[in-house]
């Protein structure tokens, strides 16, 4: 109740309220009710950074007495009723999607058979569409209802936009210019006339710089290679000279250069020399060359009746002029070696306010909420420019204090030059206290998987042990400690089992956390601290390096507590949670109930206590 009155007050303001709520309170039923009462004429347009929060805001929408419409959609290819062109790429299937549409109004084969239904019975389409919202159906169940009846669900959701309350959909339907002017057309309205709730709100910063960046990859460089080969015509041999330079000439000498390093800062206009230097063009020009062939390419698929319409000249040239315009900052120019070892240029935002601001202040109202969005200034200040009309709301923890134990050893550091031989064997020892001491399952999260492996052979329990791996899957780990309580996973903090995934019925009842998962200190890293230090002076460390550590840390320390019933230990094994400078970070719950411990034997008193009072409660 207290989450609706600070909700409403802002939504009549038509302001924006950033609100850091715990898991447990009901922040997303409690956000529908605080703008649904003012909804009037106008839309609410609900928003979050995966599909997995989706459930939860239909199953909302469905319990209220007086259900208003609602239509969610997922992408256009997962909607897909034909599903034969699901081996496409994203690209390749719109391309291909479009010309059977198009053949369907020319009446030309090969054509859709689900639209050709939408154009001749264009009104039973529509009633079936503004059943599904009526009755809150998720994209699944709408693209299975309409698809027997010979519909495309996503055509049909889509034309019906106008007659609805309510949109719920990924980051994209309301951050992604292009694809929200889209949805807005539909829904007949301009963000003005829009409400938002934005979920998962912590996401919103770094989506929105990724959102703003592009990558070029060497696979992608060798796609292009190989069209010249296959589509003459006379400007081939100029593009072919421009791909070997990117080739040569960058690639080939970031994979000399990158053997220590795995990142590198580029010069744009040293890259524009080279071009002139080896080609006689510079880059910009080099580009656009690049570019017209991959319309050529583009063309010519079409006329051919290929399914494949995509041009990889055309990606590269469109990446080169990003590469070329976006020079000025907040952007950055790197040369990096992924997690396979293939060398890629970037071109990365050190800034998404380019993206946000705009929404947010033109929104009619925004609630924009997680369940730790602390402090809550730094994400104001990262998602607007003027923050004149935001306010901003730390909730408690709902759940009993009793029902968990926070700790945080005094005596251990993942600081790089404290991580001695000695400091290992502190952190094995600890390990294995907690996985003594502890009553359930266990989860440990390192920093990163080189500390994981490096500390794992030193380790050694009566558990049964799950390492985190590439391939390890959810459902797999979540079987496996449904079945007995003496499980030990070990993964690392911002991975598939540290964020993003419930652990249902307290199957996790420990987690303990190795280090503080600092970002790796890279010219990346060093060029966002740079940035932010003068966006906000004096404050580019906390914004661009503590606050995304302690959100990951404390992303991972939620994992334990998922309800009001459930009980648990969190153990924070790095000394520097304890300094005030830090401690201030965490969410008030943790900075009033963490008892500190100064070796593994105290910490795993403490456990053994808790669970002794825990068995003799009721």
């Amino acid at each position: 109740m207290e989450f609706v009155s600070s909700a409403s007050k802002t939504i009549k303001a038509n302001d924006i309220l950033l609100a850091s709520a715990p898991c447990g309170i009901g922040k997303s039923l409690a956000s529908l009710l605080a703008i649904l009462p003012q909804l009037g004429k106008n839309k609410l347009l609900i928003c979050f950074r995966t599909r997995s929060q989706l459930h939860i805001y239909l199953k909302e929408l469905k319990s209220l007495r007086h259900s208003p419409s609602a239509v969610s959609l997922f992408s256009k290819q997962d909607m897909c009723p034909l599903r034969i062109k699901g081996a496409l790429s994203y690209f390749d299937f719109l391309e291909e999607c479009r010309r059977l549409k198009d053949n369907c109004k020319s009446s030309t084969k090969p054509y859709c058979r689900f639209y050709w239904n939408m154009i001749k019975k264009k009104k039973k389409a529509e009633e079936l569409a503004l059943d599904c919202a009526r009755r809150i159906l998720a994209p699944g169940e709408a693209t299975r209802r309409m698809s027997r009846q010979g519909f495309c669900a996503y055509e049909a959701l889509k034309q019906v936009l106008n007659k609805i309350d309510i949109f719920l959909g990924t980051y994209h339907y309301s951050f992604n210019p292009s694809v929200r002017q889209a949805l807005l057309k539909g829904f007949g309205v301009d963000l003005p006339n829009v409400y938002l709730i934005v979920d998962e709100a912590h996401n919103l910063p770094a989506f929105s710089r990724e959102l703003l960046s592009d990558r070029l990859t060497q696979n992608t460089l060798e796609g292009a290679l190989r069209e010249t080969e296959t589509f003459r015509h006379e400007t081939v041999p100029s593009v072919q000279e421009c791909l070997n330079m990117l080739s040569d000439g960058i690639f080939q000498r970031g994979q000399e250069l990158l053997t220590k390093e795995k990142l590198r800062r580029l010069d744009p206009q040293k890259v524009s020399d080279m071009f002139l230097d080896r080609t006689g063009t510079p880059g910009p020009e080099a580009a656009q060359t690049l570019h017209e062939y991959g319309d050529y390419v583009r063309e010519t698929r079409q006329q051919q009746g290929s399914d494949r319409i995509f041009s990889y000249s055309h990606r590269v040239g469109e990446f080169m002029k990003n590469f070329f315009e976006k020079v000025e900052s907040p952007y950055v120019h790197l040369i990096q070696r992924d997690w396979r070892g293939g060398i890629v240029l970037e071109v990365r935002s050190l800034d998404g306010r380019e993206l946000t601001d705009p929404v947010l202040q033109r929104a009619r109202g925004s609630v924009l909420m997680s369940g730790f969005l602390s402090p809550l200034k730094v994400y104001r200040d990262l998602m607007l420019n003027d923050n004149s009309d935001a306010h901003l709301k730390e909730f408690n923890s709902p759940f009993p204090p009793e029902n968990r134990l926070v700790l945080a050893a005094k005596d251990v550091s993942s600081r790089f030059e404290k991580r001695t031989d000695k400091m290992l064997d502190k952190w094995k020892n600890y390990i294995e206290a907690i996985s003594e001491a502890n009553e359930g399952n266990v989860a440990v999260f390192f920093t990163s998987y080189e500390l994981m492996h490096t500390i794992l052979p030193l380790i050694n329990t009566n558990r049964d042990g799950t390492i985190e791996q590439r391939r390890t899957k959810r459902g797999e780990v979540i079987n496996r400690l449904t079945k007995s309580g003496d499980n030990i996973l070990f993964g690392v903090m911002g991975g598939k089992f540290s964020e993003g995934i419930d652990y249902p019925g307290n199957l996790l009842t420990c987690v303990a956390t190795v280090g503080l998962p600092y970002a790796t200190w890279d010219v990346y890293q060093k060029a966002l601290i740079n940035y932010f230090n003068h966006e906000f002076p004096r404050e580019g460390r906390t914004y661009a390096y503590l606050t995304p550590a302690i959100l990951r840390l404390i992303q991972t320390c939620g994992r334990v507590h998922r309800s009001s019933s459930d009980r648990g230990c969190i153990v924070i094994l790095d000394e520097r949670v304890t300094r005030q400078n830090i401690k201030q970070q965490l969410p008030n719950y943790f900075q009033k109930e963490m008892k500190i411990v100064e070796s593994p034997n105290t910490c795993a008193e403490q456990i053994v206590e808790f669970w002794e009072k825990q068995q003799k409660k009721p």
